[in-house]
């Protein structure tokens, strides 16, 4: 296999030197179906590949190997590939995954029309199904960025209000711009800044003038980066005084699933088999 090989042909040729009922699984899984990955998994040189048990996790070099509990119904065939479908997919993250990072991979499914709780009701395997329902019920399909998504996990695990997500924005009947995330009750706006928002001129300067229309409405802007992602718990404290001091009259109460930094170090990534 020539080093300049896409990832999907990487997979299928594994899969032709092992027995057919191999499937590709996790973290490849999801990079075959473009689910969002933290950085940390998704630049792995390893392929994750099952086998039903009780069959042994293939053990060969460049491959995770792993003994699965599926159904028939759990694997699919995506353009000569066989691998685990996006919702079981995502129910196989769960020991990889913060919750904050599951709801980032959950999101765009739910928005995709898989059916995630069936998925969890249906898993053979009841590890981590309390993990998953605790995810399951921070989704929104709504949200159209990993970060975004995070961003709202982190501050609900906190104990703070759920902001509305991609809420539009409008001065009269002028359309002034869709926000990432709004507590509409304290006029409070978050926006998460990716690198391409300090870097990219033009788009500095739009956001700039599009924070000075929304706080001429009367909102205040948050912007939100990595760099408070990876500090989860002084950001939800900072985010819970800016709401403190316009009545929310709440606490900052981090729950059991609430993740330790970091979150992710580097962004998130997400391929579609080609």
């Amino acid at each position: 296999m020539p080093a300049s090989a896409s990832f999907p042909d990487r997979c299928r040729a594994v899969l032709l030197v092992l027995p057919e009922d191999a499937f590709i699984c996790g973290t490849s899984a999801a990079l075959l179906h473009g689910i969002p990955l933290p950085w940390r998994l998704a630049r792995s040189p390893l392929l994750e590949v099952g086998l039903p048990s009780p069959a042994r996790g293939v053990r060969r070099a460049g491959i995770r190997g792993r003994s699965l509990l599926v159904r028939d119904a759990d694997v699919v065939d995506l353009r000569g590939i066989r691998v685990t479908t996006p919702a079981r997919t995502w129910c196989d993250l769960v020991g990889a995954l913060s919750v904050p990072e599951l709801v980032a991979a959950g999101d765009p499914l739910l928005a995709a029309g898989a059916h995630l709780g069936a998925a969890i009701a249906e898993l053979p395997d009841r590890r981590g199904s309390v993990k998953l329902g605790v995810a399951l019920e921070l989704l929104d399909a709504a949200s159209e960025s990993p970060k975004e998504s995070e961003t709202r996990a982190i501050l609900t695990l906190a104990g703070l209000p759920r902001p509305r997500v991609n809420v539009p924005v409008f001065d009269g009947r002028r359309f002034v711009g869709r926000v990432d995330l709004l507590y509409e009750e304290y006029d409070e706006v978050l926006e998460y800044q990716g690198d391409h928002h300090r870097t990219d001129a033009a788009q500095w300067r739009h956001d700039r003038s599009r924070e000075a229309q929304l706080e001429s409405l009367g909102l205040h802007v948050t912007e939100v980066t990595q760099s408070d992602l990876d500090e989860p718990a002084a950001f939800a404290r900072r985010v819970g005084r800016t709401l403190a001091r316009k009545g929310w009259d709440g606490r900052v109460v981090l729950s059991r699933w609430f993740p330790s930094p970091p979150v992710a170090r580097t962004g998130s990534v997400g391929r579609r088999a080609s």
